[in-house]
């Protein structure tokens, strides 16, 4: 943090405060600097409270940023029929999420996702396949977009097993062998995925999360909240959902 960015606003007041408020037009430059470091060794608790004024400021912009970009993506954000769906497709409350199937982070927030959404059913789910990190990532997009086109009832099943390895997704040999126990063939799947539709949904997708300023997995849509990185805990869901 930039000291002088700090303090320079506070010097008329804090030079006002001190003995020296009589001849403050005779202060020196060094005069000056002497009086705000020895008033904030003093006070140190007012660089913290302006941090946190500063990080408040910005979250609301933010906030109040995200809500016009949401307003007017809105479409495409919640009504795009070729994202897959999962929770309560007629649900009232929707969560939507950008993620990678090579994302740590996103494996960590599936079990918090799966317990607000089995508890509470008026979540719509969605899925924005939004492969950034490898080209197993984009594979794996492309094999789990074709599921969802040809066996749609097992699109879950298959996002599951991939989003509960532990490790990330090393080869089409292992994109094969997950399709396989999800209950499909995989040839099938294999063609499928080449549609040049699939590609044009990813698209979509990466030029989606560009124009909300997403540039990480996971990141979640809740209501008007835009949630970029995991959320700590199941309860940060459920006040989101609340809010």
């Amino acid at each position: 943090m930039n000291l002088k960015r700090l303090v320079l606003p506070l010097l008329s007041a804090i030079a006002l405060a001190t003995p020296y408020a009589s001849s403050a037009a005779e202060l020196q430059r060094s005069d000056v600097e002497k009086i705000v470091r020895e008033y904030l060794l003093a006070h140190p608790e007012i660089l913290l409270d302006m941090s946190n004024n500063l990080r408040n400021k910005q979250e609301a912009e933010q906030e109040k940023a995200d809500i016009a970009l949401l307003k007017q993506y809105r479409d495409e954000i919640f009504n795009n029929p070729a994202d897959p769906v999962g929770g309560n497709p007629k649900g009232s409350l929707t969560i939507v999420e950008f993620f990678d199937y090579n994302c740590g982070y996103c494996k960590r927030a599936k079990p918090l996702i799966a317990e607000v959404v089995a508890e509470n059913k008026e979540v719509r789910y969605i899925y924005k396949e939004f492969p950034i990190l490898t080209e197993t990532s984009y594979q794996a997009a492309k094999i789990s977009l074709a599921v969802q086109k040809l066996h749609p009832e097992h699109y879950q099943r298959f996002h599951n097993s991939l989003m509960e390895r532990a490790a990330p997704v090393k080869d089409e040999a292992e994109l094969a062998k997950a399709v396989v126990a999800a209950g499909m063939k995989w040839d099938e799947i294999k063609k499928k995925s080449q549609d040049p539709a699939i590609e044009q949904q990813l698209m979509a997708n990466h030029q989606l999360a560009q124009q909300l300023n997403l540039t990480g997995t996971p990141a979640f849509i809740i209501g008007e909240t835009v949630l970029r990185g995991a959320p700590r805990s199941a309860d940060d869901i459920r006040a989101l959902l609340k809010k």
